[in-house]
């Protein structure tokens, strides 16, 4: 006996693709907010990038702007480091933070060989140098943290360079 009473079945039918459809919705909104959250935080290590990329600016403009070179003053910043004499511990200090918007970064120098025009080693040895005054030219390596805030997200750039006193 078949039966003939197809009353309700458009209405079953509906809630099904609902359903399908909600759930469907469901899975791609939490797709979305994910890669929300990823491209948020991907964002902001780039910003973070860029802060220790300021501080390894600033760190080089302040050895530009020295008259003498800092290992030979009286009195170096407690965040600068004469290799040849001590090496900086894992504790090291640094210089104080810089803010830059809602962002920071902090750096610490350290000096790491002079060469002269009397040095025989290889040609990376006698980069710039010359017999005359102010022909001297110093190594050294700096080191930039940029961090966020709350320091959820750090990046440590370094870079080498040489200045002439």
């Amino acid at each position: 006996m078949p039966l003939h009473n197809e009353k309700g079945t458009a209405l079953v039918l509906s809630l099904m693709f609902l359903l399908v459809m909600s759930l469907l919705v469901a899975v791609l909104h939490r797709d979305t907010l994910v890669e929300y959250a990823s491209s948020r935080n991907y964002e902001l290590s780039q910003h973070v990038f860029y802060a220790a990329e300021s501080g390894l600016r600033a760190a080089d403009g302040w050895l530009s702007d020295q008259g003498v070179a800092p290992e030979d003053g009286l009195t170096p910043p407690s965040w600068f480091y004469n290799v040849a004499v001590a090496l900086p511990s894992a504790d090291s200090g640094w210089s104080p933070y810089v803010s830059v918007d809602k962002l920071r970064y902090r750096y610490y120098l350290e000096h790491l060989k002079d060469a002269s025009a009397s040095v025989s080693g290889g040609e990376s040895a006698k980069i710039g140098t010359s017999a005359s005054t102010g022909g001297k030219v110093h190594f050294y390596r700096v080191t930039a943290e940029g961090s966020n805030p709350d320091r959820s997200i750090i990046k440590v750039v370094q870079l080498v360079t040489t200045a002439r006193y």
